[in-house]
């Protein structure tokens, strides 16, 4: 864990462009992992293709701005985004309220509990003994 924030070179949008791209060619070459893995293989591919699209193109029109969510993605320490700090944003900007960010909490734990259950299963069908 890097605590030594003179330590963090801010990298630059074209070096999360090429993070980014990396990140999702991973996620589609075989071989895939087992089916539980797989469905966060996807999703992390698909929101790394996502993001690295709308980096560039704001990188195109404003230079500035895409290397202010640059530095935010990379976070204080070099090690991601403050999850807190995004949670407050998800909250005052998409949100819009503390009871529709408790709804999402409350239906990812759902989400979570049925993946987990989900996993177990098919762990348990395809474990040779």
């Amino acid at each position: 864990m890097n605590t030594d924030t003179d330590d963090v070179t801010a990298q630059t949008p074209e070096e999360l462009l090429t993070d980014l791209g990396e990140l999702h060619t991973r996620t589609v070459v075989s071989p895939h992992p087992n089916a539980a893995a797989l469905g966060w293989q996807a999703t992390a591919g698909s929101l790394a293709a996502g993001f690295a699209r709308a980096l560039h193109a704001l990188n195109e029109i404003d230079p500035a701005k895409a290397q202010e969510i640059t530095t935010w993605w990379q976070g204080p320490f070099d090690e991601g985004p403050d999850p807190e700090e995004h949670t407050d944003w998800l909250e005052r900007h998409v949100a819009g309220s503390p009871q529709v960010l408790q709804q999402w909490v409350d239906e990812g734990r759902r989400y979570a509990e049925a993946s987990k259950a989900a996993t177990e299963a098919w762990e348990r069908e395809h474990t040779t003994a």
